[in-house]
């Protein structure tokens, strides 16, 4: 009678009975083989080991983590002996009691999960054929947006470990969520490779931290750093072999690309490196810096890079991390703002799979978007779908404490059985 996602968490939540159930027989194994020379003979019986390890620790179910569930040896559902074992029936009631309770709880709680409310499941769709063939079922509260303010306050009940483990991922799974996120949006093997291009650099970028809460330095023709009173460029391993092939190098910063009218060009000779303090870069969007190579032949090479004002906001190089075959994100200014940035981006792909009229688009899209054909693209992409991504995590962990009590459910089943 569960969608496929609150299935789909009951059978989480099911491994992890099975988990503590493995603990207590371990527990009892430990203690039974400091006490008794035959060990063995006590193993015949699980349920009898169990509950010398639970019968003086649970009396209450509702204070059990899974409501006094535990399993055997063999991976058979069960309760603990405490309650399954008595003389009276007086356990099996508390169970029973406590059970009904908790998913009145959560019905009230969580009114859009699975039954509430009598409504029905919602389709999801598959692309080539509409909204009208559901891939698979899913409930109301996995379809329904969130308010920042909700999700602020479930985060705000979250303990420290838990939020720093949210927004932390393995890098096989986020580029897993990332290339699901490059299917919505119908990307183009060029837009792919733009972006996958830039997630690469996230990793190079934490060897050789560059930007700063002024700039984001994120081209890398040449070593550059930017501030809003200093230019600082390097470009001598660019150039490695300057000595016996180049003449001379000049150097500019400009506003627009190529232009010189921050600083004129200058000839700084053979020199690897050059800078420019005293500067009042506080009111441009951006700033480019313009290198001419000038060889022995007196042929030119030149390059350019490009520095983005950050304007009081953190670049992606500061907020994403790659290391260790982790990928993590950090909230920014604040959650409610990250949550608010999602959700902004959530809004921003459903306008992208909506024609002017309102309609769904299937197949090839003719509707013009915003993919990733330049750096800047890409980098605005990737920030936004880790945002997305990592805030999906937020919302599995939400609807795991939803559905959570649903444990109690199998509880009240072993009663009846």
């Amino acid at each position: 009678m569960y969608c496929s996602r609150c299935y789909g968490l009951l059978l989480e939540g099911f491994v992890q009975i099975v988990t503590y159930g493995k603990s207590i027989q371990e527990a009892a194994v430990v203690n039974i083989s400091y006490n008794m020379p035959d060990a063995s003979k006590s193993l015949q019986d699980d349920r009898t080991s169990a509950s010398n390890v639970c019968k003086d620790e649970i009396k209450d179910p509702s204070l059990h983590p899974w409501g006094g569930l535990t399993t055997t040896r063999d991976g058979s559902l069960t309760l603990l002996d405490c309650y399954a074992c008595t003389k009276t029936l007086k356990g099996l009631q508390i169970v029973f009691d406590s059970a009904r309770l908790r998913e009145r709880e959560r019905r009230m709680l969580y009114p859009d999960a699975c039954g509430g409310g009598d409504r029905g499941w919602i389709s999801q769709s598959i692309p080539s054929y509409g909204r009208v063939h559901g891939m698979r079922e899913i409930c109301a509260l996995h379809t329904a947006r969130l308010s920042s303010d909700s999700l602020v306050d479930f985060w705000s009940a979250l303990g420290e470990e838990t939020t720093r483990s949210l927004f932390r991922m393995k890098e096989e799974d986020f580029i897993e969520r990332l290339m699901h996120r490059f299917d919505n949006k119908r990307f183009c093997r060029d837009c792919r490779r733009n972006v996958l291009r830039e997630f690469k650099e996230l990793k190079r970028a934490r060897k050789e931290p560059r930007c700063n809460s002024d700039y984001c330095v994120a081209d890398t023709a040449f070593l550059y750093k930017v501030s809003n009173a200093s230019v600082h460029a390097d470009w001598h391993q660019t150039f490695a072999d300057s000595v016996t092939s180049y003449h001379h190098f000049d150097w500019a910063v400009g506003t627009g690309e190529g232009k010189c009218d921050i600083q004129e060009f200058e000839n700084v000779g053979l020199n690897g490196s050059a800078q420019i303090t005293g500067l009042d870069l506080g009111g441009l969007n951006a700033c480019f810096i313009t290198l001419r190579a000038w060889k022995l032949d007196g042929r030119c090479t030149e390059l350019s890079v490009k520095a983005h004002a950050l304007k009081g906001e953190e670049c992606m190089h500061r907020r994403l991390t790659v290391a260790d075959g982790f990928v993590s994100i950090t909230t920014g200014d604040s959650i409610q703002r990250f949550f608010e940035h999602a959700e902004e981006a959530e809004e921003e792909e459903d306008d992208d799979s909506l024609d002017k009229d309102g309609n769904d688009l299937d197949g090839e899209c003719s509707l013009p978007q915003k993919h990733a054909k330049s750096p800047e693209l890409a980098r605005e992409f990737l920030l936004d779908a880790s945002i997305v991504i990592f805030k999906e995590q937020v919302l599995t962990i939400l609807a795991l404490v939803a559905i959570s009590p649903l444990s109690q459910l199998l509880s009240t089943i072993i009663v009846f059985l």
